[in-house]
């Protein structure tokens, strides 16, 4: 990312859903004191254990956030994108980083400190009840990935997850819709809680059915309806 004015900065924050609506004086004054950041693809942004004085509001580009359970199994809690802000929790909890967060793709980023952050809360309250909504859509998440883990089979978890994705993002093709994530098979099972070898085995065998298929890296769903009717099972 290129040297960012204050107003680009701001333009950035105003279209990031957690302080849209901000008046242009109080984002003019966010935009002032928030710094810019970098990351390469595989470039960790933090790692958990870390103090966490910071938090971060997605510019451009894609991050996953992950955690290691006591076994060394890392499950993959999201994947964020631009607009989305990342490192909240251990700032209000006063607590160290709860998770790792890594760039998937060139990233850039608005990074603000805590102080400042809570000078904006203090200052607008709106944002404050934005922000609750923004933990609860997160805690619902974990607790549907936890369910999912428990209750559901591979097969109908990871439909879940590639009909998710191609929903956020997917791009049509002439014969199928592209996911636009170039993730390794060992990502494909930390987002549903398996390893390399089970997504590796179960790509292969709908991939044989032709309903997906790998092209450079990336996934094309080639028969949504199949994948829909697998999905489906987690409602019976």
């Amino acid at each position: 990312m290129a040297p960012l004015s204050d107003s680009g900065k701001s333009r950035l924050l105003a279209h990031a859903p957690l302080f849209a609506g901000l008046g242009e004086r109080h984002l003019h004054d966010l935009a002032a004191v928030a710094r810019t950041r970098h990351l390469e693809p595989r470039e960790e942004l933090f790692h958990r254990g870390d103090e966490g004085t910071q938090i971060y509001v997605i510019a451009t580009g894609k991050l996953k956030i992950l955690t290691t359970s006591v076994d060394g199994d890392d499950v993959m809690f999201n994947i964020t994108g631009p607009g989305e802000m990342i490192g909240e929790v251990a700032l209000f909890a006063g607590r160290r980083r709860t998770a790792t967060v890594t760039a998937i793709e060139p990233s850039d980023l608005l990074v603000l400190d805590r102080r400042d952050f809570l000078a904006c809360l203090r200052r607008d309250p709106e944002v404050a009840i934005k922000l609750l909504g923004v933990l609860a859509v997160r805690i619902a998440r974990m607790s549907e990935l936890m369910e999912d883990v428990l209750f559901l089979n591979l097969p109908i978890r990871l439909a879940k997850k590639l009909l998710r994705l191609a929903q956020s993002d997917g791009e049509p093709t002439p014969d199928g819709v592209r996911i636009k994530l170039k993730l390794t098979q060992e990502e494909w099972g930390d987002l549903v809680g398996t390893t390399r070898e089970s997504i590796n085995k179960q790509l292969r065998v709908w991939s044989d059915k032709g309903m997906v298929r790998m092209e450079g890296g990336f996934v094309v769903i080639a028969r949504q309806d199949a994948l829909e009717a697998l999905a489906d099972r987690a409602l019976l």
